[in-house]
């Protein structure tokens, strides 16, 4: 076959045109003589090495002890990468869902760690060339396993609730971090994590302070523990009434998990804070997306990233930094396969973490080749569009 041929002549790419949100950001509809997309523009926060989150005395020991404990689980145990460092991924969300975990863990209460919908991830489920990762397989920790859960909890409860994502997002919320000069709280503000323990706990923290008196604190999460805060007390409600006191503005400020907030529009709130960084970088542009959509009253909304310092989300952050903007612009978004490269890196293996990246980086995409540009398309004229039985008989035709 002749180099490039399947990029110039995909019979896929024939039948599909791609419009990125950049694309219709810059194009002007000749009907209308606006773009097709306002621009959204995006500033982020938090994206300098020396913004990120520094652990002090015991949870720094906390987190370097669960460091070890996935190193003893990786000479133990083959494959299963995801479950090697869930504990890591848990801590690096907040000291309070690491916490939970290792009680758990050393409970033996191993399926309930991940049973929950909101702590569910797709990429933790077994499937295809990928072995279990169910925690009940990992069953019968070894004792130096339990020795290092045990040493890494015992820090955990000597460094009490001091975790400095608590006080960076407070500090955007109210607009006193050195980076922040207005109150985020004010323009209406979206927390993510992935997981329920942290929201959970970030709104009872909020709750308590006397800042936040006076108002209410919406939890966007599943299996029926939505609700909100009002002076200190956690109020249960449904998610459509959520939704709807946000939309009409009599709610600026609610948290919310990952599973849960799918198909959630937000463009009533103007900045958003990352309490974790999912590994799945979907993720990431899911939540962005959430506040940069259609209908967002600002021209610019404002994301703050959190991340604790020499964490895995840390050396992550300084491998990908000067190359997710090169690899966003190839694909459009970050490609789910450098979810692996945070494992990778998580179990100190930073060689095949880069190597990952340079594939990444290499791939063309074909849609850049020849067909991501129609100008001036008059697809409202069209007499008719292909329906899903004349794409595949058309897919089907010899090249």
């Amino acid at each position: 076959m002749l180099p490039n041929y399947g990029e110039k002549f995909n019979p896929l790419l024939r039948c599909i045109v791609r419009r990125t949100r950049a694309y219709l950001e810059q194009q002007i509809n000749p009907a209308t003589g606006e773009y097709y997309l306002p621009r959204v523009a995006v500033k982020l926060f938090g994206e300098n090495d020396n913004e990120a989150l520094t652990l002090n005395g015991y949870l720094r020991e906390a987190y370097q002890e669960a460091e070890s404990f996935c190193q003893l689980l990786q000479q133990r145990v083959r494959g299963a990468g995801f479950f090697k460092t869930l504990l890591l991924r848990r801590l690096g969300s907040s000291m309070e869902a690491g916490r939970r975990t290792i009680v758990k863990l050393l409970g033996a209460d191993y399926d309930s760690v991940d049973e929950e919908e909101d702590d569910i991830e797709d990429d933790e489920q077994a499937g295809p060339g990928r072995p279990p990762t169910a925690l009940s397989d990992m069953k019968n920790f070894t004792s130096d396993e339990i020795a290092s859960l045990e040493r890494c909890l015992q820090l955990l409860k000597e460094g009490g609730n001091r975790d400095p994502k608590l006080e960076a997002l407070i500090g955007y919320l109210l607009g006193i971090r050195r980076d922040a000069d207005e109150r985020w709280v004010d323009l209406g503000c979206v927390l993510f994590s992935q997981y329920y323990d942290t929201v959970k706990w970030v709104g009872d923290q909020l709750a308590t302070r006397p800042e936040f008196a006076g108002m209410d604190i919406g939890l966007y999460a599943g299996s029926n523990r939505s609700g909100f805060w009002r002076e200190g007390r956690f109020q249960r409600c449904d998610r459509e009434t959520l939704k709807k006191r946000v939309r009409s503005g009599d709610l600026k400020l609610i948290l919310g998990t990952d599973a849960a907030s799918e198909g959630l529009n937000l463009q009533r709130l103007g900045t958003l804070i990352n309490i974790d960084l999912p590994w799945n970088p979907t993720r990431l542009e899911q939540r962005k997306g959430r506040i940069q959509r259609i209908g967002q009253a600002r021209n610019e909304v404002w994301i703050a990233n959190l991340r604790y310092r020499d964490s895995v989300e840390d050396r992550v952050h300084n491998v990908l930094a000067s190359r997710l903007e090169a690899i966003h612009e190839l694909f459009g978004q970050i490609p789910d396969t450098l979810e692996d490269v945070w494992v990778k890196i998580a179990l100190n293996d930073e060689a095949a973490a880069n190597l990952m990246i340079d594939r990444a980086a290499a791939t063309r995409n074909p849609f850049d080749v020849k067909y991501s540009r129609v100008d001036d398309a008059n697809w409202e004229a069209s007499s008719s569009v292909l329906n899903p039985i004349s794409v595949r008989e058309i897919l089907e035709k010899r090249w």
